[in-house]
């Protein structure tokens, strides 16, 4: 089962770094590639007996999915829908809430909700690493360390993407002003 779960966080892994490294707006793939890596970090926690991730994992990939329709037809999300899916964690984590460490998950949840919601990469990489950092947290506090990995590496992608392609839009802008 650990081996399982290892193999399942290390492609989790690999679809959750792409994000953070594409440039723009380019929702569309960071939305796939979100609901994939739900999906199988979701699974992981699942073989680990870590519920919360699971639901919070499983609410994730519904969200990323959803989004993805209303970006692939141009449409804006509605605000309504962003409520919908803060209302959605939080009802999935408090069914399954077990112990003090679970408020991390619904925090994580909650900034998952905010990433997702973004129009472009940049404000995405921000919410992202909110996100990755407060399941860092869950993670060692739930034992869940295939999923920790896969968390660790997230952070470090984001902070990298944050360097290669935000570091530079902010530089531009303050030698324009």
């Amino acid at each position: 089962m650990k081996t399982l779960t290892v193999i399942l966080s290390v492609l989790g892994t690999v679809c959750i770094c792409i994000p953070p490294l594409l440039k723009g707006k380019k929702m569309k793939l960071i939305l796939l590639l979100v609901c994939l890596t739900n999906g199988l970090i979701g699974v992981s926690y699942a073989l680990t007996g870590a519920w919360n991730g699971t639901a919070s994992c499983a609410v994730g990939a519904i969200s990323a999915i959803v989004n993805y329709f209303f970006e692939r037809q141009g449409k804006p999300l509605p605000k309504w829908l962003i409520a919908v899916y803060a209302v959605a964690f939080a009802v999935v984590n408090l069914l399954v809430f077990a112990s003090a460490k679970d408020v991390l998950a619904l925090l994580a949840a909650f900034a998952f909700v905010l990433a997702i919601s973004q129009s472009n990469g940049k404000r995405y990489r921000v919410w992202a690493l909110t996100n990755a950092g407060l399941w860092v947290a869950y993670d060692i506090a739930a034992l869940s360390f295939g999923p920790l990995t896969t968390h660790l590496i997230q952070t470090a992608i984001i902070v990298a993407g944050m360097i290669i392609h935000d570091r530079k839009k902010s530089a531009e802008s303050a030698r324009n002003q």
